[in-house]
């Protein structure tokens, strides 16, 4: 299970944790409109509705607004992490893949904010995404093994089954992330999920057909 993290005691704990927060969203705002290297602190103090300097007594650098936002969020991909642990059957990958539409819809300033910085730094990526989606691979590929061995499946690399997998889902996700699309609504997230595994599963050839 993931860690739950203690809340602030006092009042004036509170008060803190909800400035530092506030900062926060405002700083994946900006970052997720201008780009991280683009934003400077001021931006992000406008965004905040303070003072340059006050933003400073919470945060000494830009940078460390940028992996606030990554640590105060790793609950939130830790979760998706636990879910996919429990993939065993069809039912459970669709919804897998479900859950992992919601939760990049839900929070896509915080999904553009990952993935655009990791595109660019090596930190980021090692850190905030490789692990993750590396968990999540494993998972999706002791899931194909499990049904090669069972006969469900015809043996094949379930490495490659697990990136193709993946690849899939960044796919459909790919235009929210974009911003040229709106993100999948919960029915819109149920049909493509079980599309993905239908293809997944089942392929695009009908049992008798063949390529013409």
């Amino acid at each position: 299970m993931p860690e739950i993290e203690p809340q602030p005691s006092t009042r004036r704990d509170r008060q803190i944790q909800r400035k530092r927060l506030e900062i926060l969203a405002a700083a994946m705002r900006v970052f997720s409109e201008k780009g991280y290297a683009s934003t400077t602190t001021k931006d992000i103090a406008n965004a905040a509705d303070i003072g340059e300097s006050t933003l400073y007594g919470y945060f000494d650098t830009k940078r460390s607004i940028l992996l606030g936002i990554f640590n105060d969020n790793h609950l939130i991909f830790d979760a998706l992490l636990e879910k996919s642990t429990l993939v065993a059957n069809r039912a459970s990958l669709v919804a897998l893949f479900e859950m992992s539409m919601e939760v990049f819809s839900s929070h896509i300033l915080l999904t553009r904010t990952v993935l655009s910085e990791a595109w660019v730094d090596d930190e980021v990526l090692d850190q905030y995404v490789l692990k993750r989606l590396k968990e999540i691979s494993a998972v999706l590929e002791n899931f194909i093994k499990n049904q090669i061995e069972a006969g469900i499946f015809h043996d094949f690399d379930p490495a490659l089954g697990a990136r193709l997998a993946m690849g899939m889902f960044f796919s459909l996700m790919l235009p929210a992330l974009r911003g040229v699309e709106p993100p999948p609504t919960p029915d819109q997230r149920r049909r493509l999920s079980e599309a993905v595994v239908s293809i997944m599963l089942d392929g695009i050839r009908t049992r008798a057909g063949e390529p013409g």
